[in-house]
């Protein structure tokens, strides 16, 4: 038979003062992380791609440069700013503009740059659990900051922050690995006489969803630290009192027996006298 080891649990002492810090730190955090996911959910500047048209023509196939060698022809690129709710680009012939994201539909992409926004697009349903959560998280948060004694909804508070943060993590690697399959290996140069075929960056609205992600741990962090604290003060008031209880049901036992003992012995010698 196998025998688990196990340690001895200690109990979390925190002070009421500051566990009343860390539910205020809590909220805090839940807060910025709410507005982080907002503001990344609201905007569109996730990624920045700028992709080398290797063989572009103009549609009147005239060149304008004399030698038709690769070291004097001109480059041309294809800008693009991918969100969730807006696609824009730019190319030699077409200004930029932004079209809506369909979501619904698909169409055989004709360049990188497309593939990697249809590419994307699975991982903003991730973006949207997790904003909604951050909310009802945000909620949660305020109602145990207002509370006297919150208990209950601390530990509410907590799993909607960890499955908030659980979201947006899925996001986060949903968006990188759908844009490193598209973009494979044309980020980095063939060789050290060439140029890589495509560019990008990730904008300020992933870095939202980044910085959400950990204020939503954190709040979950001082939360959960906050509740453990709470049980295991319960607790501890739980056996204390069983334990006087019991002590006290001990000493009136040996009262008795006493009590017993002494009636007794007088009995015994009203006998004798």
């Amino acid at each position: 038979m196998m025998v688990i080891p196990v340690s001895q649990h200690k109990l979390i002492k925190i002070r009421r003062v500051n566990r009343d810090r860390l539910t205020k730190f809590a909220l805090i955090c839940s807060a910025i992380a709410c507005g982080c996911n907002t503001l990344c959910s609201s905007t569109n500047h996730w990624l920045y791609t700028s992709e080398v048209l290797k063989y572009f023509v103009f549609p009147n196939q005239t060149l304008n440069f004399d030698d038709t060698s690769t070291a004097t022809a001109p480059v041309y690129f294809k800008n693009a700013t991918i969100g969730p709710w807006l696609f824009c680009w730019a190319d030699p012939i077409t200004p930029f503009h932004c079209s809506t994201v369909y979501y619904l539909t698909d169409e055989e992409p004709s360049d990188t740059t497309t593939s990697v926004q249809q590419s994307v697009r699975r991982a903003f349903l991730f973006m949207l659990v997790g904003m909604i959560l951050d909310g009802f998280g945000l909620m949660m948060a305020v109602i145990c900051y207002c509370l006297k004694n919150p208990y209950a909804s601390l530990l509410v508070s907590s799993l909607l922050h960890i499955n908030s943060g659980i979201a947006n993590f899925s996001c986060i690697i949903v968006y990188m690995s759908a844009v490193s399959k598209e973009v494979g290996n044309k980020i980095h140069a063939a060789s050290e006489m060439d140029d890589p075929l495509f560019y990008m960056s990730y904008g300020f609205s992933f870095w939202c969803l980044k910085a959400s992600f950990l204020f939503t741990e954190l709040a979950a962090l001082f939360s959960i630290i906050v509740y453990m604290a709470k049980r295991d003060e319960r607790t501890f008031n739980r056996y204390k009192i069983r334990a006087t209880f019991n002590a006290q049901k001990e000493v009136s036992v040996l009262f008795q027996n006493f009590i017993t003992i002494t009636s007794l012995s007088f009995s015994k010698l009203s006998i004798f006298t």
